[in-house]
């Protein structure tokens, strides 16, 4: 009898789920829409193992909603991502009035196709101006639905949910999606420590990076830089996440679990098929590449900020290895920026700051005097290497801290942005130098 249920169940997700569009959300960190719109449209242009997408990519507030698009296509979009914070797929949408009707409506979904008893749930619930529906009411009547499909649901933000199931209502139009990464996709798997105080997140931290590049490319630059250097480097973000753009290292080779290996619908085969393609293409971008001809410098003053540094690149260096993949040279120091020997930096440069600033800085120092200075040391690396050009951006938490780096960089190519980074609003000024 189990064996006949599962075939039938086989054949209702083949018929239901792979045969049919879908619809897909995009989750995306703020004041980054335009970068993670890009990125999607790159990939569904050039999808791996699905057929051409032919639907629509739509930018709303909040979301990117891709519709209508097949199940393998949606994979990809989770398994390729950089800037992406999650990939939902919707299962339900439409008008529902009263709580009997919202009811009904979550009866109805196949929830069998989702969800399994393998796994843990976590429910979110957010109604906005509809005053016939209470949060916490609608997720206790949907916990009473999905109960029997689950191993448990979980509550709280210290919970290890396998997934989330979101619940939005407005007015009276109602959208149900699952999240198919699980853990946000900013967490990527590589990495063994964290910083304690103000982490930039590695989806902000790559879309930073993307949007670096496009700056150049406006710039008319060919630009390939013999230099990256990440002053005040951390734990290492913006250079791991670097070394995944420039290496063309797609997130699917990185040693993290998703969401929707659980899941009922879960092909391994093509997650398989997925993850070979994505060797193939990052070893054959470094066969046409020469790495040894790009170094990477790392400075820190914080003797534990460098020790984890030199724990995540062993990590990353491990992950790199199981499939043949050689870094180029990555030197990392506990060093003061403002002290380093420019005499060592040559040709193009790349640049990648995030300074301390509020927790990071202690209060004990003026910011607004830090960014004076960030500012008169990319003068000076500018000036010394008399050719190439000094690519590269500045996070800054407030408009006095951005006045401070603009009034004293010399460069008549600037552009500057907002995002928002542990709900601080942060200017990000992009820059680029010319030769000397």
């Amino acid at each position: 009898m189990t064996n006949a249920l599962d075939e039938t169940l086989k054949k209702s997700i083949k018929k239901n789920l792979y045969a049919k569009a879908q619809t897909a959300q995009i989750i995306f960190p703020p004041g980054l829409s335009a970068i993670a719109l890009a990125e999607a449209k790159a990939i569904l242009s050039d999808l791996w193992c699905a057929q051409k997408f032919t639907g629509e990519i739509q930018l709303l507030k909040n979301v990117i909603l891709v519709r209508p698009v097949y199940l393998h296509a949606i994979i990809e979009l989770v398994l390729r991502s950089h800037c992406f914070s999650d990939v939902r797929l919707l299962i339900f949408k439409d008008r529902v009035v009263g709580k009997k009707a919202f009811e009904k409506a979550c009866r109805e979904i196949p929830w069998d196709h989702y969800l399994n008893t393998n796994m843990g749930i976590k429910i979110k619930v957010n109604s906005i101006a509809s005053k016939a529906f209470h949060e916490t009411g609608l997720k206790h009547l949907l916990a009473a639905i999905i109960k029997p499909y689950v191993q448990d649901i979980v509550h709280g933000e210290k919970s290890h949910e396998t997934t989330c199931l979101y619940v939005e209502f407005y007015k009276d139009k109602l959208s149900i999606s699952v999240s198919l990464a699980g853990q946000p996709l900013y967490k990527r798997g590589h990495r063994g420590q964290l910083s304690a105080s103000a982490p930039l997140r590695e989806d902000i931290a790559a879309c930073c990076i993307q949007n670096m590049l496009l700056f150049a490319k406006k710039q008319h630059l060919d630009f390939a830089p013999h230099t990256v250097l990440v002053p005040f480097s951390g734990t290492g973000t913006f250079v791991f996440e670097y070394l995944q753009i420039y290496l063309q290292f797609s997130p699917a080779l990185l040693l993290r679990d998703y969401a929707f290996e659980k899941m009922p619908f879960f092909k391994k085969s093509h997650f398989s098929l997925l993850v070979q393609q994505a060797k193939e293409r990052c070893l054959l971008f470094q066969s046409h590449q020469d790495t040894k001809n790009i170094k990477l410098f790392c400075l820190d003053t914080s003797e534990k900020a460098n020790a984890a540094l030199e724990n995540n690149l062993s990590c990353f260096k491990d992950t790199a290895s199981k499939i043949g993949l050689h870094l180029p040279e990555i030197i990392h120091r506990q060093a003061d920026f403002f002290d380093s020997d420019v005499t060592e930096f040559s040709g193009d440069i790349l640049m990648m700051l995030n300074p301390p600033y509020g927790v990071r800085l202690n209060k004990k120092h003026d910011a607004i005097v830090i960014y004076k200075k960030i500012a008169k040391k990319i003068n000076e690396i500018a000036k010394a290497i008399k050719s190439g050009h000094v690519l590269g951006f500045v996070l800054c938490p407030t408009e006095e801290t951005w006045s401070a780096l603009m009034s004293n960089l010399t460069s008549t190519q600037v552009e500057t942005y907002h995002m928002t980074q542990g709900g601080l609003d942060i200017r990000v000024c992009q820059f680029c130098l010319p030769p000397s």
